[in-house]
């Protein structure tokens, strides 16, 4: 994602959030690492928290990488594009540490590991009409390609890969193909959809309630304090810090939550939450929303219901 954190005052091109038509990023802070092999599924299974053992082909999963005590180091997702191949859908600022890691443990010849080559590029389309906004642009059908599924098609004399999601509860294709292929597909959307900026991207992902790693979630986090539970398979068998995810499971609670907040006035990154002037929280994300603000951040689980008022720097607020 953008390297904007904070969003100070409202941009000359803000959009409404939800989206009321659809709307088109160029999202070129995205990148991929490919997982090829014979040996590729059982490996990358034992690597990270989706289900890749069953994940089939044009399926794809949220996941993470863990450490051995259940923190997080990465967050992506996993798209099986053949029995034995897999991409692992992140961001450009995350993939030279996930690289690296994996990598430490490829002990095993049937097994390929690389970065997707930076000719290929990126296009998000949000909103639930983009498959209109697709076709009006006279780019074809992708059928009823429905939430964690992919497919390939020829379109524009080269192969795309889209990919659906619905992160938030609002509809997102992500469009992968050649880059100069890229502009020619977001030249032609563009007439079907609302352009945004990166700046417009970061505001939407917290508006819509969504961390973005290095910012809501690093390495201090434990997997379940995100929240992203779809993120984590508890059936698969064993993997890079499964016993602590088990261990919190067992247990039922962790000490706090991931939470989106609404407040009255100007907050920003790092701000203490409060409630009943005693600290609870922190902000890690913020953007102004209409008449309101829209904070990202954790609350300590007693106070992590909806409604409950909070305070930050004298701006008052509540669990969203």
């Amino acid at each position: 994602m953008p390297e904007v954190r904070t969003v100070q005052s409202v941009m000359p091109d803000s959009l409404p959030w939800p989206p009321q038509r659809t709307r088109l990023y160029d999202a070129r802070w995205r990148a991929a690492l490919h997982v090829c092999g014979a040996d590729a599924r059982k490996w990358l299974n034992g690597m990270v928290s989706a289900n890749v053992r069953d994940l089939a082909p044009g399926r794809v999963a949220p996941s993470f990488q863990l450490d051995p005590k259940g923190h997080v180091l990465a967050m992506f997702e996993v798209l099986c594009t053949a029995s034995d191949c897999f991409w692992l859908l992140s961001d450009r600022g995350q993939l030279p540490g996930l690289m690296e890691r994996l990598r430490k443990f490829v002990f095993i010849s049937k097994l390929q590991l690389e970065a997707l080559t930076p000719e290929w590029g990126a296009l998000w389309l949000r909103g639930s009409a983009w498959r209109g906004a697709w076709e009006a642009a006279g780019l074809g059908s992708l059928g009823t390609l429905a939430e964690g599924e992919a497919t390939e098609a020829e379109v524009e004399g080269g192969r795309v890969r889209v990919v659906a999601f619905n992160p938030g509860g609002v509809a997102k294709a992500e469009i992968w193909c050649p880059a100069a292929l890229a502009e020619r597909l977001r030249l032609k959307l563009a007439a079907h959809a609302d352009a945004a900026s990166e700046e417009q991207a970061e505001r939407d992902r917290i508006l819509g309630g969504e961390p973005r790693y290095g910012v809501d979630v690093t390495a201090a986090e434990l997997a379940q304090e995100t929240g992203q539970l779809d993120r984590l398979s508890f059936t698969k068998g064993c993997y890079v810090g499964q016993e602590i995810v088990e261990r919190v499971r067992a247990r039922g609670a962790v000490h706090r939550q991931f939470a989106t907040f609404d407040f009255d006035a100007a907050v920003e990154p790092g701000l203490a939450i409060e409630r009943q002037r005693a600290p609870v929280g922190r902000i890690t994300s913020a953007t102004p929303a209409g008449a309101h603000w829209r904070a990202l951040g954790y609350i300590r689980a007693p106070d992590q219901a909806a409604g409950t008022e909070v305070a930050a720097a004298g701006a008052c607020g509540r669990v969203v």
